[in-house]
């Protein structure tokens, strides 16, 4: 091996000779060699010289050790300590920090201690009880701790004259051990300021559509009304073009009412529902059924229905979506009959999502909710329009309809955390899907 290096290596930095010449080598000395398997090898030599009584350096002793995988661990350690040095104090609109058992930060970094001017390692050796007055350590002293204890947390807090929104996390060693902790904040006040202009401007469109609704249904009624005293009053002398115009406008008024009275619905979803509570959906089923008793019977539709789960939710409203679910089901049924299933399934995060949605289902503890029937279908490039406001695929003088049934659905599922969409073929029938959580207490 040593003839082997005194191929490869300069004389004049050979260990061997150097010990020869009585020099003790302490300080190792690397060199990248060339293996006998013909692979390139990082070794460390160190060395020193065995003399005589005399003085006289007699013969040396060179010890080489491989040192290839530990410098590439270094280097390796080195780039991450680089790549983590790197994404902390470039960490956009926020900051991130770890800190010990002692609550003490190791570590800062982030635009927002730039933006407030707090050096970057400023924080590090200190800890938060000397660095946050009292009101604000009580606030935040649980989520640390609760790292240290293995725990993620997410919590919002005022603090630099900014809304945070932040997380605290454990890290752990590679035996998954917890060791430290990690807190991760994000500067969401521009947000919070859209947020808070957007409820306004949703409670200015409110206050609207309730002033048109009740403005507009009084005009509308008048309309009506009078159209139906002229076709009372003067029916002979209109003749029968008359009579068919006054009935077209007087179509057209009610038509008009209906979607008034449809867009304030949907404009009060999120601020006139009701608090959850469970909701038993064969309960609400049954109330359904009820009240399109007469439809159905008129249709000669056929609904079966699976044992429904109970659900977190408001029950008005979830009322609301099955009633327009059945509804549709029915109106789109085509020639024959309407044959209607309503069926349920668990959707819990070990399992994975039930069903295969063209939209992607959030693994949580919910319910699958499905209405299929056998009517005429819907084209599948139009699967995602059928949710639009005063989206309407068939002709109106075929099928009944103001055009927000299906989009009052989505904004009533959205509520809820949920999420519907439709799987279908034309002339091949229709399933609309939507998620609902789990009742709490059935969690």
């Amino acid at each position: 091996m040593v003839g082997r290096l005194g191929e490869r290596v300069p004389p004049e930095n050979l260990t061997l000779a150097r010990v020869l010449d009585g020099e003790e080598v302490v300080e190792p000395n690397v060199y990248e060699i060339e293996a006998f398997d013909g692979e390139r090898r990082i070794v460390r030599a160190e060395g020193m010289p065995i003399r005589d009584e005399s003085g006289d350096v007699v013969r040396g002793v060179a010890t080489l050790s491989d040192v290839t995988e530990r410098r590439e661990a270094k280097r390796r350690l080195e780039e991450s300590e680089r790549r983590y040095r790197t994404l902390v104090e470039n960490f956009p609109d926020g900051s991130v920090g770890l800190f010990d058992e002692n609550l003490e930060y190791t570590a800062t970094g982030g635009q927002l201690l730039e933006e407030v001017g707090v050096g970057m390692d400023e924080r590090v050796g200190e800890s938060v009880y000397d660095i946050y007055p009292d009101e604000f350590l009580e606030e935040i002293e649980p989520y640390f701790g609760g790292a240290l204890d293995g725990e993620s947390n997410s919590f919002e807090v005022e603090f630099y004259g900014r809304h945070l929104h932040a997380h605290t996390l454990p890290v752990r060693d590679t035996e998954d051990e917890t060791f430290a902790g990690m807190v991760v904040a994000q500067d969401v006040t521009e947000r919070r300021e859209y947020e808070r202009k957007l409820e306004e401007s949703n409670e200015r469109l409110e206050q609207f559509a309730y002033a048109a609704s009740h403005d507009l249904q009084e005009p509308l009624r008048m309309v009506s009304s009078y159209l139906q005293l002229l076709e009372q009053r003067y029916a002979n002398e209109l003749g029968e073009d008359g009579r068919e115009f006054i009935e077209f406008a007087v179509d057209g008024a009610s038509r008009m009412r209906e979607m008034i009275d449809g867009l304030l619905e949907y404009s009060r979803v999120d601020t006139r529902g009701d608090p959850f509570e469970p909701v038993d959906l064969n309960r609400v089923l049954e109330d359904v059924r009820e009240d399109l008793q007469v439809r159905v019977e008129q249709s000669d539709a056929e609904i079966t229905v699976a044992d429904l789960p109970r659900v977190e939710g408001d029950t008005g409203q979830l009322r609301q979506v099955v009633q327009n679910l059945l509804d549709n089901a029915i109106e789109y049924s085509g020639d024959g009959p309407p044959r209607i299933r309503v069926s349920a399934r668990r959707n819990a995060p070990d399992q994975g999502s039930l069903t295969d949605p063209p939209r992607s289902v959030s693994e949580r503890n919910e319910w699958v909710l499905s209405v299929s029937d056998r009517g005429i279908g819907i084209d599948p490039d139009d699967a995602d329009r059928v949710f639009d406001v005063f989206q309407r695929l068939h002709a109106r003088d075929e099928h009944e309809g103001t055009g927000i049934g299906l989009a009052l659905c989505e904004r009533v599922v959205e509520r809820h955390g949920g999420e519907i969409w439709v799987e279908s073929e034309l002339g091949e029938g229709s399933t609309f899907s939507f998620t609902l959580p789990t009742a709490a207490d059935d969690a």
